[in-house]
């Protein structure tokens, strides 16, 4: 009787894993452009990476790396050795922001009144990025949206002035 490897999980990360029994895993990523690519790392530490036709059936390319290889190449990979101007730009403006979400209640100070009416930028330098109200979300609301009970606001600014907006909005 042959052994069948486990079928392949998808992860939140959307690499499919399989045990290959005697073998060592397979991963499966799909690519931007093209077909997926496969990493199988072997018990020894080798590792196969093959560059799958736009089908996923057919290997256009195949290269078989070291384990110290694999690993400089995944430091290359992750940024480890240059990083995008783009990249840092972003990681400086995330870097001094915060998303975060809170829930209006019935004695919330924002419940019944609009975003307007709140002042809730000039008072708390934070902004409401979005309501999520029952199964709706209105994204970048108007600022005569009235806030109610049960809202839960999706809201950006800097860590130091949350305390602030929750005090003003929430209660």
């Amino acid at each position: 009787m042959t052994a069948h490897p486990r079928r392949p999980q998808l992860s939140t990360t959307g690499v499919e894993e399989q045990s290959l029994p005697g073998i060592g895993q397979r991963y499966e990523l799909a690519c931007a452009e093209g077909g997926p690519i496969v990493v199988v790392i072997h018990h020894s530490g080798r590792r196969d990476l093959y560059l799958m036709d736009g089908g996923g059936e057919d290997t256009e390319a195949a290269v078989t790396l070291s384990d110290s290889q694999a690993r400089a190449l995944g430091a290359i990979l992750g940024g480890a050795y240059f990083k995008p101007a783009v990249v840092e730009e972003i990681e400086a403006v995330i870097g001094r922001l915060v998303i975060d979400w809170v829930t209006l209640h019935d004695d919330s100070p924002a419940h019944g009144h609009s975003i307007a009416d709140m002042e809730i930028r000039r008072r708390t330098a934070m902004t409401v990025a979005a309501v999520l109200r029952d199964d709706t979300t209105i994204v970048a609301p108007e600022p005569t949206e009235v806030l109610r009970s049960g809202d839960r606001l999706v809201v950006l600014g800097r860590h130091e002035d949350v305390p602030g907006f929750v005090r003003h909005v929430v209660g």
